[in-house]
């Protein structure tokens, strides 16, 4: 019964951590100029990136950080703010050229946001994730 609990509370956490993230993406998506196709859904998962590796090597420095709190910003902050599937959707809906140049940019740029996260963790004392 302790394990359903528990579960339970870990669940909630993730919702919790999802609202908050969604709610991020949305007041994002509101911005002048910004909400247009794909600016917007680049930036958001950019900096899902961003944060998702930095989140993963800073824990990697301090183990001791609860696991709830993992749960509620990894999985449901970062989860509930980036926009993988909505860029596959608009991907899809694309020409061709502009759905490779989409997936190109969004992959490279994600790619160097996780190397920025691990970079700017280390004075830290962090470690790669």
């Amino acid at each position: 019964m302790e394990t359903n609990k528990k579960v339970l509370i870990e669940l909630i956490t993730v919702f919790a951590g999802g609202f908050v993230g969604g709610g991020l993406r949305f007041l994002l998506s509101m911005l002048p100029g910004w909400g247009h196709w794909p600016v917007m859904t680049i930036v958001i998962n950019w900096t899902g990136c961003l944060a998702l590796a930095y989140l993963g090597a800073w824990i990697a420095k301090h183990q001791d950080v609860a696991r709830l709190w993992q749960s509620f910003i990894g999985t449901g902050m970062i989860g509930g703010y980036t926009t993988f599937s909505t860029m596959i959707l608009q991907i899809y809906q694309q020409r061709p050229l502009w759905a490779v140049l989409y997936l190109v940019t969004t992959i490279l740029g994600g790619w160097l946001m996780v190397e920025l996260g691990q970079w700017l963790v280390k004075p830290l004392g962090g470690q790669h994730a």
